[in-house]
């Protein structure tokens, strides 16, 4: 229910007038693998993904939601229970050279029951290079700072990163694109508990086939 609310706001929010700008809506589904102190909670899951991304002139504005059912992997640390893991993602781009964007986004992430995983949002400061491949073809590639985490459970993270790979295809003239993206996030954590300082990081990685119109 939470990702057709979000996917709902994406269209809303580019429901402006199309002139001089490109819009590319999106769906797909992922699978994801989620951590947290490394091994000791490790689930597994799977869910759709919507997409949105406005194009105009430099500036570049995408939004991605994912809405996943998680579950304990077999070797976790048990006892360990199921839950349903939605994030939000905005991404700002301005493209400062032929292939390469600089990126400035936010992320919110939502774990329902709380007690199973951490909710955070943060704010991410990046670059994104893409490159054609043939016409129809691309592959790009991005990475993030990750910054001003924020968790439900409290703690920090001094230093937190995204990684991203995504391939699309497109025949003729590429309104239709099937896409292939991969990304991998961890965030280092801590807390402190009894005066002590504890590192519980925070991994997460996500792979997603989909198809996007572009309009």
């Amino acid at each position: 229910m939470r990702l057709a609310w979000l996917t709902l706001g994406l269209v809303v929010i580019t429901g402006t007038p199309l002139r001089a700008q490109a819009v590319t809506l999106g769906a797909g589904y992922a699978l994801a693998d989620y951590r947290e102190q490394a091994d000791f909670l490790h689930f597994k899951g799977s869910g759709p993904t919507a997409t949105v991304a406005v194009e105009r002139g430099r500036l570049a504005l995408r939004l991605d939601a994912w809405h996943l059912d998680m579950d304990p992997d077999k070797n976790a640390a048990p006892p360990l229970e199921p839950f349903t893991f939605d994030q939000f993602n905005v991404r700002l781009g301005i493209r400062v050279m032929s292939v390469v964007t600089v990126e400035a986004g936010y992320m919110k992430r939502w774990m329902e029951p709380s007690r199973a995983a951490q909710s955070l949002s943060a704010a991410t400061l990046g670059v994104r290079a893409a490159y054609p491949l043939a016409p129809g073809a691309e592959v790009a590639v991005r990475t993030a700072y990750v910054a001003a985490s924020d968790f439900a459970g409290g703690g920090s993270a001094p230093f937190g990163i995204e990684l991203g790979l995504t391939a699309a295809y497109g025949p003729g003239s590429g309104r239709f694109r099937l896409t292939g993206d991969y990304e991998f996030q961890r965030i280092d954590r801590r807390t402190t508990q009894n005066g002590s300082r504890l590192s519980v990081p925070i991994q997460s990685s996500f792979a997603r086939v989909g198809l996007t119109v572009r309009f």
